[in-house]
């Protein structure tokens, strides 16, 4: 009963992380939209995203290693020496980062055209003036990044989670309005709206750590043994980090070579996955990892390993139905998504079938989320690093297969590297970990195909022969796949519906 009430609580955090989630990145497309409406493709918009991609690269490192590493060593050293210890731990890490990001500024102000040239090697004339100088602004944003990402960590670390994730929801409207404000007054309200921005998503990080009574103090002791631990830790991030960037990299370069667009096509399905992963897997990560490093941080491997077995069955329960949906309406979708102006039938065809790969891999993708954090909380960067150092091998899967299948062939060997990667993490779980080899319910997961698949075909059956534009077919097919799915998963006893049906019940 204890882990049937630690799910439902989960279910809550997840719905809130995931709602918001979904709410700024519809609002960072919206974001886009608007830069492309009021100031095209021009120079200056080339300049601002430029100035924008600068200080997200080059701290990008760190942001993604303190998410990591941070928690794992915060539940420690509050479960054993107290939460003054744990405060002063978090004082340490914020003041490193500052040092950090202060380095980071000056070395940009000093050498800016070269830092620019880097990123963008045919900037010149005044798309070069323009993007020094935003960039110049914008890197000042670093010194809000800092604290934004230790604060998520801290409330994460406390169990709250639905703060960090509205606080990206003003960030873009203000941005929206500094370009809307830019474009009609002053040029340069774009830069420091921008940079702003991510001062007002501190604002509302503010009362959540205050009401916790955690209070900034500078503390330059990094020769304390939990920072060292966490240097220990940050290493092995950084350089999986590195590959993830560079499989990236091997992607565009492959796919420039094979058609005229392809990079394009292969960067609007990525998009699409990318939506899913940062909306539905990463919330669903980002809340069970705290939950999981609690239970380890107090040796109970028990029910750290019933939290990670019941998490993958949730995620199964969400990204199944996803998948299939993805497979079946890949050419709607895209249509209906990008499919205007110069976005011909030939890049719809070729992004399309992108997807159609792509799509077999999000399964795996957010079993190697959740289970890289399950190694993270017995504070093991090793191993998930060493399987995303073996990920290179998507390179070789890359070569081979856009031989054969062109752009599709690269998102087959993303996916195929996705797939490779999660199930050596989970054979590795047995061998490397304290808790032990993982288990599914494997009823509750045929339950769940099924249940996905007739939601997804009978819809499909009928919807796709409608002689009705196809942004109308995917609106009806969404909301009834939807409501199918969800009879379905009450009829059938899914886990993950019996919480939302007794959710929606106690609250009649």
């Amino acid at each position: 009963m204890r882990l049937f009430m630690i799910t439902k609580t989960m279910s809550k955090a997840i719905s809130g992380v995931i709602l918001f989630t979904l709410i700024a990145k519809i609002l960072g497309f919206l974001r886009e939209v608007t830069l492309s409406y009021y100031f095209g493709a021009t120079g200056i918009s080339d300049a601002y995203l430029i100035s924008q991609t600068i200080p997200g690269t080059l701290f990008q490192f760190v942001g993604t290693g303190l998410t990591t590493c941070f928690i794992p060593i915060y539940y420690k050293l509050l479960n054993q020496d107290g939460k003054n210890k744990a405060n002063y731990f978090t004082n340490a890490i914020i003041t490193l980062v500052l040092s950090f990001s202060t380095a980071i500024i000056l070395l940009i102000w000093i050498i800016t055209p070269t830092i620019v040239k880097l990123f963008a090697m045919g900037f010149n004339g005044d798309t070069l003036y323009y993007a020094c100088q935003f960039t110049r602004i914008g890197v000042l944003s670093l010194y809000f990044s800092t604290f934004i990402y230790v604060y998520n960590s801290y409330l994460q670390a406390n169990n709250i989670f639905t703060p960090t994730a509205f606080a990206a929801i003003p960030n873009s409207i203000f941005i929206i309005l500094s370009i809307i404000l830019g474009s009609f007054f002053n040029i340069w309200i774009l830069s420091i709206g921008s940079t702003l921005a991510v001062g007002v998503q501190l604002l509302f990080l503010l009362y959540p750590i205050h009401k916790l009574r955690f209070h900034f103090q500078f503390n330059f002791n990094w020769k304390d043994d939990s920072v060292r631990k966490f240097f220990y830790l940050l290493g092995p991030v950084i350089i999986g980090v590195s590959v993830n960037e560079l499989n990236t990299l091997v992607d565009r370069t492959i796919a420039s070579q094979i058609s005229v667009g392809g990079i394009s096509s292969l960067t609007y399905a990525n998009s699409l996955i990318m939506l899913i992963q940062g909306g539905i897997v990463q919330p669903i990560a980002t809340v069970c990892y705290p939950k999981i490093t609690h239970y380890i941080s107090i040796r109970d491997s028990k029910s750290a390993k019933n939290i990670v077995e019941q998490t993958l069955n949730f995620t199964f329960a969400l990204l199944i139905p996803l998948t299939l949906g993805l497979i079946v309406y890949k050419y709607i979708i895209v249509d209906s998504l990008f499919g205007r102006g110069a976005f011909d039938q030939k890049a719809i065809h070729m992004t399309a079938n992108a997807l159609f790969f792509y799509s077999f891999g999000i399964i795996f993708v957010g079993i190697r989320e959740i289970l890289s954090r399950f190694y993270y909380s017995h504070s093991n960067t090793i191993i998930p690093v060493r399987n995303a150092i073996l990920g290179v091998i998507n390179i070789i899967f890359n070569i081979v297969f856009s031989r054969f299948w062109g752009i599709s062939g690269l998102a087959l060997a993303t996916s195929l590297s996705a797939w490779i990667t999660a199930m050596l993490l989970w054979w590795g779980c047995d061998k490397h970990l304290k808790s032990g080899g993982l288990s599914i319910d494997i009823r509750d997961l045929l339950k769940v195909f099924f249940a996905s698949l007739i939601s997804i075909v009978i819809p499909a059956w009928f919807i796709l022969d409608i002689y009705v534009s196809n942004v109308i077919k995917l609106l009806m097919a969404i909301p009834l796949s939807i409501i199918i799915y969800f009879v379905l998963g009450v009829f059938f006893r899914i886990q993950l519906f019996k919480i939302a049906y007794g959710m929606i019940i106690r609250r009649k």
